[in-house]
């Protein structure tokens, strides 16, 4: 077989694109043109041919760019109406045009007047050459070069805007995103917002499936952009929860708004599977406001649920809820501060063999420093949900636990929620750390912190197969409680479960209790699930569980979390 069958010329392909690449040659030798035009007449690249635009002057090159900014290629030469008229415009493309984008090459008769390197370090220039060494194949060369260059900034740019774009959008409905809303809360204008919230929709879920759910979400959302104007936005925030952003409406008409919304939502029939159904929806308002507005707008939604649903609640300045609105902001600026100057530590309490009373392996707690203070994670962990930093802490957690554990063969577990279930980055996150630190994935136990089912999550399987490939565990933390459920044992290969400490501590008192404790106890035996008891503070209580059958204990009766390991 001879050598040239093993190569294809990239630019041959049967259907030609004829979209060509543009390039200005700027030059007062019409020559120079001519023999450009001339040399480079069958060019192709990636099926791509050229088309050339000349201009004699740099000032005619001006007029240009101001029409045309997209070439791909600019052939500049220095001395034209003046000595420096090449350089003067090629800082113009740059500076004032703000265009890093086309590739600009140097090609100048008169080397002396403008010294090589000087120009590539103060013009930005890409190329240098004098016009006595471009031959055709020289020049072909050059172009080729420039032009692949170019390409490739190109689909550099287009990925970090499928990037941003993957970021603020909303992959179930399509719809933009809480991250987009919180750019578009951003800009200074009188703004009104509202959020709408399925009634009972963990009960549709329940009833009908999560197939069901999700059509009723993405017909809800293509429901509302009819119903809204073009001077509001929809966005989709999380679960059941839309909002509705304008900066153009003012107050009075955006409160007519909200109520064609509600009255649409209401009246509308979401039919999905042959399944008909109707839906309400909690609405909450917030108009005349320019700070923190969706965290008003959700304290004002919580209130509408505890009053009642299918209700329209406009925020108001109340005392309570000013008082909350305070809490969270001074908690975020605490959690923001204890971030920056490492005072997010670990605690570590011990989880005690029930047969041996020996310590098995250690559970990582979250504690915030501030001053001489020690603060629960119970007073600051909803707020960093609310502020985007919950993730954030857990990486602090990960890393912190990792390396008091790097000079021990100590099993560890670390609480994880879903907001870092979602999180793509952070198995190769985990990963990293672990390995700095020589750590066995085998000692470490991800302890899921539940605000939803988290099998309902976009990307929880994937999560869940890469971390056990790599050899990390899991167990659910606050077992009965929340959203935790049985099904969420088959759903999840597990390898212990803790049972809530509400239900242990009351387990001498409270026959519900107990009889909560024998079932999750029963079903986890059959499973080959082990189990943990929580908050057992006295030796009443240790007795109690251990008769029952539990595996684990952790508590006060045995030790209580320290900086250190006991």
């Amino acid at each position: 077989m001879h050598d040239e069958l093993l190569f294809i010329d990239e630019d041959l392909d049967d259907n030609f694109n004829h979209d060509a690449w543009k390039v200005l040659i700027v030059d007062d030798d019409k020559e120079v043109h001519s023999f450009t035009k001339l040399a480079l007449n069958d060019f192709l690249y990636l099926n791509r041919s050229i088309e050339f635009v000349s201009a004699f002057s740099a000032s005619e090159a001006k007029v240009i760019l101001k029409d045309i900014n997209d070439f791909a290629i600019i052939l500049l030469d220095v001395v034209m109406e003046t000595s420096s008229a090449g350089l003067d415009l090629a800082s113009y493309i740059r500076n004032e045009l703000d265009n890093s984008l086309s590739r600009i090459i140097i090609r100048t008769g008169q080397a002396g007047e403008a010294p090589e390197r000087y120009v590539i370090e103060h013009y930005d220039i890409n190329d240098y050459k004098e016009k006595t060494e471009l031959t055709r194949e020289r020049l072909f060369t050059t172009i080729r070069t420039a032009m692949v260059q170019y390409n490739q900034l190109l689909e550099l740019i287009s990925k970090k805007d499928e990037l941003y774009n993957s970021l603020i959008t909303d992959t179930l409905t399509g719809f933009p995103n809480r991250i987009k809303l919180s750019h578009d809360l951003e800009v200074k204008a009188q703004i009104s917002l509202m959020l709408i919230d399925v009634d009972s929709f963990s009960t549709l879920n329940d009833t009908y499936g999560f197939t069901v759910g999700d059509e009723i979400l993405i017909q809800l959302g293509h429901l509302l952009k009819e119903i809204v104007p073009d001077e509001a936005k929809v966005y989709h925030l999380e679960a059941d929860i839309y909002a509705i952003l304008s900066t153009d409406l003012d107050e009075d008409t955006f409160k007519v708004l909200v109520k064609r919304v509600k009255e649409g939502v209401t009246k509308h029939h979401f039919l999905t599977n042959d399944i008909q159904l109707r839906i309400s929806c909690s609405i909450s308002v917030v108009t005349n406001e320019s700070d923190d507005l969706v965290q008003k707008a959700e304290i004002a939604l919580r209130q509408a649920r505890k009053i009642s649903r299918n209700r329209i609640q406009v925020y108001n300045k109340d005392i309570e809820m000013h008082e909350t609105l305070k809490n969270n902001s001074e908690w975020t600026r605490r959690i923001t501060n204890a971030l920056d100057s490492d005072d997010i530590i670990v605690y570590y309490q011990p989880i005690v063999d029930v047969q041996t009373q020996l310590i098995s392996k250690y559970e990582c707690l979250v504690r915030l420093k501030k001053d001489s203070t020690i603060h629960s994670p119970i007073e600051f962990l909803d707020t960093a949900r609310h502020a985007g930093l919950l993730h954030q802490i857990t990486r602090r957690v990960f890393s912190k636990a990792c390396a008091m554990f790097s000079d021990n063969t100590k099993k560890f577990s670390i609480n994880i929620t879903d907001v870092d279930i979602l999180e793509p980055s952070f198995p190769a996150y985990c990963e990293k750390i672990r390995q700095m630190y020589n750590i066995d994935a085998s000692r470490i136990v991800l302890e899921i912190l539940e605000e939803s089912s988290v099998m309902e999550l976009s990307g929880a399987v994937d999560f869940f197969e890469t971390m056990l490939a790599l050899g990390y565990s899991f167990s659910i933390d606050d077992f009965g409680v929340r959203c935790s459920n049985f099904a969420q044992l088959g759903n999840i290969p597990l390898h212990a479960i803790k049972i809530d400490g509400s239900f242990i501590k009351n387990i001498e008192s409270d026959k519900d209790a107990l009889y909560t404790v024998e079932a999750i106890l029963f079903f986890c035996k059959k499973k080959n699930i082990k189990t943990v008891a929580e908050f057992v503070c006295s030796e009443s209580i240790y007795k109690v569980v251990k008769e029952l059958g539990v595996d684990f204990v952790q508590g006060y009766y045995f030790f209580e979390p320290k900086e250190y390991l006991q």
